[in-house]
């Protein structure tokens, strides 16, 4: 029985991604290491890809195990590299997509193309290449906007407070795949003064432990605070 994939109501707003030609037209990738490394250069920002294998395994449809197997194919291939590292006895692993191709996947809300249901071709076992509509494939960068460094040391900060509290619970905080996607979108929506006001309550609110789910928390907060950038902004 196939596994069915898990995707979020919540994740509407996101309009798809990129495949860069170097990926689809590559003999020595199959279909489903082009997934994959699509959705991890998806996430992949100044700081890498935090994503589990659990995670990928819910929104590809497909078991933890298989993902395991597929990024290690990768990691062989020279297309990912993978770093662990451990902080208050939690291990974090930490993805990089190789910048040796010519053309990047584009980030998301910057610059994407709508590609709603490519996921679901990809993952078609009959698929061939003559059914995938060509226009998913990229052979232009023009798109790509610089990352801000200002913003990605925030989206950073923002794990270690969601974490903040994980010793003393003896438990892992991770958000989940469409939670990963959602926060990258908004992090280049908001204002960078509304990031730095979030996260200064971010950091307040889970000190007090206070904050049930911390992702869910920040979201809303990331949200609430766009919604007064526009209001601000219509009225400026």
């Amino acid at each position: 029985m196939t596994k069915k994939r898990k995707t979020s109501e919540a994740n509407h707003k996101f309009k798809g991604v990129w495949i860069p030609a170097e990926y689809w037209l590559d003999k020595d990738l199959t279909i489903m290491e082009v997934a994959l490394i699509t959705e991890i250069d998806s996430l992949d920002g100044e700081n890498g890809c935090f994503a589990s294998n659990k995670l990928f395994a819910d929104f590809l449809g497909i078991t933890p195990g298989r993902v395991s197997q597929l990024v290690k194919s990768l990691k062989e291939k020279g297309y990912i590299t993978t770093i662990y590292s451990t902080k208050n006895n939690v291990t974090q692993r930490t993805i990089r997509v190789v910048s040796k191709l010519n053309t990047p996947v584009k980030k998301l809300n910057r610059g994407i193309k709508n590609t709603k249901g490519v996921f679901n071709k990809l993952l078609t076992s009959n698929i061939s290449s003559n059914t995938f509509n060509s226009n998913t494939v990229s052979n232009s960068s023009s798109a790509k906007k610089e990352e801000d460094p200002e913003r990605e040391k925030i989206y950073k900060e923002f794990f270690t407070i969601a974490r903040m509290n994980d010793k003393l619970k003896n438990h892992s905080t991770n958000p989940t795949l469409d939670e990963l996607k959602q926060l990258r979108g908004l992090l280049y929506q908001c204002n960078v003064d509304t990031l730095q006001a979030v996260k200064d309550k971010f950091k307040e609110r889970m000190s007090w432990d206070m904050v049930g789910k911390p992702y869910s928390y920040l979201l809303k907060m990331l949200r609430d605070g766009l919604a007064n950038d526009r209001n601000y902004e219509s009225w400026g």
